[in-house]
């Protein structure tokens, strides 16, 4: 075992419950050991070693975050989770929550289209940015699942639009739920939304190619983040973090990424976590080139890279705030009824809450919400593309669009 896996593990078993059995409230793994085989069909052993050595659950942090520099051998410095309830600060539900979040997240795209427009010109300014990623907060605030799930049920033509904010949204969610101050929550989410502003100045014709781009266009790609950072700097009053965010999204916590090729605690934090933001969507998002996975099959994916390219603490966090099955998946449960995931666990990702909308034989029913956790409802079985299900869940979700 590496250095940094030890550390990594040891921070996790300090985590759990004195008798080194029981998980405590909050954790990640489920309490069940039974129900770790369709745990593991997604999550590589890596995962799995953690619960054979009788580390059964990640416990959420209990106080606030600080966000200082994570050396590679410790969590030191690395944000700690507070305990929050997927209700929101207000006890908004996600139906009600919608029209804002959706307002929010439309925002988002309108600033990142006006900043991506102008990036080339002497006309760039976050005004219009800052502005959006108010709105942004005020709705993560209220209940973060409602605009969590836009990306699976908001359907934008410019990818590079949508995954910025995409990742602003993302990063900004972890950032309040690491209990993050005020200022801090809006520079995790401006870094978010500009931290490929760097690809505007690239040819279109490279960033829709609907094949493989040649070795020229691969390094053209791969300047974006310096194109990035250089746009950055020459705006007043942005923080030097998010700059940094920009060059450092590439970088891997192996030093097998780019462009410096930096290792360990020579990558920002902020870098770090907008790394693995990056990563995620662009995995669970349709691309030119290739189809969406499942959130719960993206998780899996980048679950493999926990100690390699990404820090293994900051992962692990950011899989609790996504969730294995994030709001707005269609899911089936194991007695054959189908519906939508409506709300958040973060105390077992296993169980969420789902409203179901079908009967084992297909025919539609009057909407019904249960809690996985506490309704003795069997559990999930499989995720169901939307498209398939004979679901809308946009309608279920309550979606005003």
């Amino acid at each position: 075992m590496s250095k940094n896996t030890a550390a990594g593990k040891n921070y996790l078993e300090e985590q759990i419950s004195p008798d080194g059995k029981t998980a405590p409230p909050g954790c990640l793994l489920p309490q069940d050991s039974g129900n770790l085989s369709m745990f593991s069909e997604d999550y590589p052993d890596a995962c799995l070693d953690l619960a054979n050595s009788g580390v059964n659950g990640l416990r959420h942090g209990l106080k606030g975050g600080d966000f200082e520099r994570a050396s590679p051998a410790s969590n030191v410095g690395l944000p700690v989770f507070a305990s929050r309830q997927t209700s929101g600060v207000s006890g908004r539900s996600v139906r009600d929550e919608m029209p804002y979040a959706a307002k929010a997240y439309d925002d988002l795209l309108s600033a990142m289209r006006e900043l991506m427009d102008s990036a080339s010109s002497t006309r760039l300014n976050t005004d219009k940015a800052e502005t959006a990623v108010t709105g942004v907060i005020q709705s993560l605030e209220r209940n973060p699942d409602a605009l969590l799930c836009m990306p699976r049920i908001r359907r934008t033509e410019n990818y590079t639009y949508a995954h910025c904010a995409n990742v602003s949204v993302l990063l900004a969610a972890f950032a309040l739920r690491s209990g993050a101050d005020k200022l801090r929550v809006r520079t995790y989410a401006l870094a978010g939304l500009l931290h490929d502003l760097g690809m505007a100045l690239l040819p279109v014709a490279v960033l829709t190619a609907r094949r493989n781009l040649s070795d020229t266009e691969k390094a053209l790609v791969r300047r974006h983040p310096l194109l990035g950072s250089e746009l950055i700097s020459s705006l007043p009053d942005v923080r030097v973090e998010v700059r940094k965010a920009a060059m450092e999204h590439h970088e891997r916590y192996d030093g097998s990424g780019y462009p410096k090729g930096l290792a360990g605690d020579s990558i920002s934090v902020l870098g770090m976590i907008t790394g693995i933001a990056d990563t995620y969507d662009a995995i669970s998002s349709n691309r030119p080139y290739k189809g969406a996975l499942f959130p719960h099959r993206t998780l899996g994916r980048i679950y493999q890279m926990r100690n390699k390219q990404f820090h293994p603490v900051l992962l692990e966090k950011f899989v609790r705030l996504v969730g294995i099955y994030p709001v707005g998946s269609v899911v089936e449960l194991k007695d054959g009824y189908r519906g939508v995931v409506t709300g958040s666990n973060y105390a077992n990702p296993l169980q969420p809450i789902v409203t179901l909308a079908l009967d084992p034989e297909g025919h539609p029913m009057c909407l019904h919400e249960c809690d996985l956790a506490k309704d003795g409802v069997e559990g999930i079985a499989k995720c169901l593309a939307p498209e398939n299900s004979g679901l809308d869940p946009v309608r279920i979700l309550g979606w005003p669009y």
